[in-house]
């Protein structure tokens, strides 16, 4: 089996991320980002998707958060889209509950290079310290954009806003693991291409 690897150095005018990833890690997450509350969620995904990341990115959070957190689901997706390749031997298709004391969160997915977000995270609403949640729509969607990933995610219940948004982390990450298992040989697709 090849070695997935993928690199990503991304910068802008407001932003500047890089970042590393290896599909068939161990869920080593080294993240260097100026948000910690968005870095925990991060880590949380990379834990239970498998995959080691090294990401460092800064950017314009004296305006807000919203850009650094839109880029780094960019750079993130565009970095798994290049370690996949063109996806052969993949499971292509993963779903996971994920509960997390009274919140529980279903995340269904396709890593089949079709890439759109249904998104029912209605609860998910408010600040945590100085962070608002509702920008961690921004990461879902630069994320699936970039990794080529059909994306459905959402709140079945809960309450505790820190709980909800870790509970969705979780589950895309355990649903994540699924799909990139290596479980055949070649393009998981009847049109014999994605």
């Amino acid at each position: 089996m090849r070695e997935r690897h993928g690199e990503l150095l991304r910068e802008t005018k407001e932003t500047s991320i890089e970042c590393a990833v290896e599909i068939d890690g161990s869920g080593r997450a080294d993240i260097d980002l100026p948000l910690p509350f968005f870095g925990h969620m991060l880590g949380s995904f990379v834990k239970y998707s498998g995959m080691d990341v090294r990401l460092n990115g800064s950017g314009d959070i004296d305006v807000d958060a919203h850009h650094l957190v839109e880029d780094t689901g960019l750079v993130l997706g565009g970095c798994v889209s290049e370690a996949l390749g063109d996806r052969a031997g993949i499971a292509r298709f993963g779903h996971a509950y994920a509960p997390l004391d009274e919140s529980l969160v279903r995340c269904v997915l396709d890593y089949g290079k079709r890439p759109h977000v249904t998104y029912e995270m209605d609860g998910l609403r408010g600040r945590i310290n100085d962070f608002d949640v509702t920008v961690l729509q921004e990461f879902i969607r630069g994320y699936a954009q970039n990794a080529g990933i059909s994306l459905h995610l959402d709140m079945i219940r809960g309450e505790n806003l820190h709980h909800i948004a870790e509970a969705a982390f979780k589950a895309l990450g355990l649903a994540t693991r699924q799909a990139l298992a290596v479980t055949g040989t070649g393009i998981p697709s009847t049109k014999g291409t994605l």
